[in-house]
């Protein structure tokens, strides 16, 4: 283990960080530098357009969530292999989490997403260090809200023309 400060850092947690952050740009190559991202950011705009544009959408979106399967078992077992136990409901407050970090970070956008985690990881920390483990959740969906109300699509989600 590797110590610095007041805190601690092991070997495992150094490789878990190294797993986590590799497979996030991996993510956002796969969707910003490939033919199969620019169909997914297409799909995501207007699924009519895509399909004229020769899309095949069906298969896109099979495919779209068989990489957030993947990478959600890559994340259990991540976890799994972090606290050495494994359950049945586990991974519900970390799905929980994940949606509003997507929600907080503006839905469709990856970086903000990722920024937005990281924050609510430090936060969930802090909160638990400092005032109480108890009021965790309450912290972490009250920041939520009150980001809502000021930016209603995420910290870093952009403002979008609706369709008549």
């Amino acid at each position: 283990q590797l110590l610095s400060g007041t805190f601690r850092v092991t070997w495992e947690q150094l490789i878990l960080l190294a797993v986590a952050l590799g497979l996030m740009v991996g993510l956002w190559l796969f969707v910003t530098r490939t033919v199969t991202g620019t169909a997914l950011r297409a799909l995501a705009m207007d699924r009519d357009a895509a399909r004229l544009q020769g899309i095949n959408v069906e298969r896109l979106v099979m495919s779209t969530f068989f990489i957030g399967s993947v990478l959600a078992g890559i994340a259990g077992v991540m976890y799994g292999l972090y606290y050495t136990q494994i359950s049945f409901q586990m991974g519900f407050l970390v799905g929980l989490r994940a949606f509003t970090a997507a929600v907080l970070g503006g839905i469709g956008n990856l970086p903000g997403t990722m920024v937005a985690g990281l924050f609510i990881g430090l936060l969930q920390s802090f909160s638990a260090g400092y005032i109480s483990s108890r009021w965790t959740d309450v912290i972490i969906f009250g920041v939520l809200i009150v980001a809502l109300a000021v930016r209603p699509t995420g910290l870093f989600g952009e403002r979008v023309v609706e369709r008549a």
